[in-house]
């Protein structure tokens, strides 16, 4: 295998082929190339961290990790993003979430309960001082559904899920026979719970909106209105 300068590792078989659900990965695809710095370790928390430049603007930036669990959300992983959010809040820089997370790590207890707790804190002290984006890349069920919900823009996937319990507990409670796509898909989210903004057909695709609207926030507060250029939102 092959480790770009940017940091992407590049297989040169099938076997060896990158898997595209690597947290790293898919920051680099949100960042631009050769701006990436991690602000969190590479470790088994099931989150990275990091900040970058998008267009030359900078932005923090947090991604699960779904080869970890599932991208369960345990007490150090919640921390690193935390910390993210309170680097994001220094800085007055957008922060940009990745979601592909099963919720808590219930195997922790209380203490992964309360990490994710610490999560929606940050989040919700966040609010209205810097722009919060977040992009649902597959699925974001339990305590990992909570956290998009509660940012500026959530941006799904058509792979994406945003859903608190699974359709197999709404059968059992319910009677209801549903799939997760019409659960927690694009169709409910998009058109009936409000809770998503911008549907894309492929992941790719929601991280370029995601750059696109980072960027579009990304001087709030630091520039005269009359120097920006009109924006067609119908485009987003």
């Amino acid at each position: 295998m092959t480790v770009l300068d940017n940091g992407v590792v590049s297989g040169t078989s099938e076997e060896d082929a990158p898997d595209p659900r690597d947290p790293l990965i898919r920051l680099s695809a949100l960042f631009d190339e050769g701006s990436i710095h991690l602000i969190s370790p590479e470790d088994r928390s099931g989150v990275l961290a990091a900040m970058g430049r998008v267009e030359g603007v900078p932005v923090v930036g947090f991604a699960s990790d779904a080869r970890v669990q599932g991208g369960a959300m345990g007490s150090e992983g919640c921390e690193h993003i935390v910390h993210a959010y309170d680097v994001a809040v220094r800085e007055r820089v957008p922060i940009v979430g990745l979601w592909h997370s099963g919720g808590a790590r219930l195997a922790e207890g209380v203490e992964s309960l309360h990490a994710v707790g610490r999560v929606f804190a940050a989040m919700t002290r966040a609010s209205g001082i810097v722009p919060q984006i977040s992009v649902v890349l597959g699925p974001a069920a339990g305590g990992a559904a909570y956290g998009p919900a509660l940012t500026d823009l959530v941006i799904l996937s058509d792979q994406g899920r945003i859903f608190v319990t699974g359709p197999d507990v709404v059968r059992s409670v319910t009677g209801e026979k549903i799939d997760m796509a019409g659960l927690g898909g694009p169709e409910p989210h998009s058109k009936r719970s409000g809770v998503v903004h911008v549907v894309t057909k492929t992941d790719t695709d929601a991280v370029l909106h995601a750059r696109r609207l980072a960027v579009l926030l990304g001087h709030q507060g630091r520039i005269r209105p009359d120097s920006v250029e009109d924006v067609d939102f119908s485009g987003l």
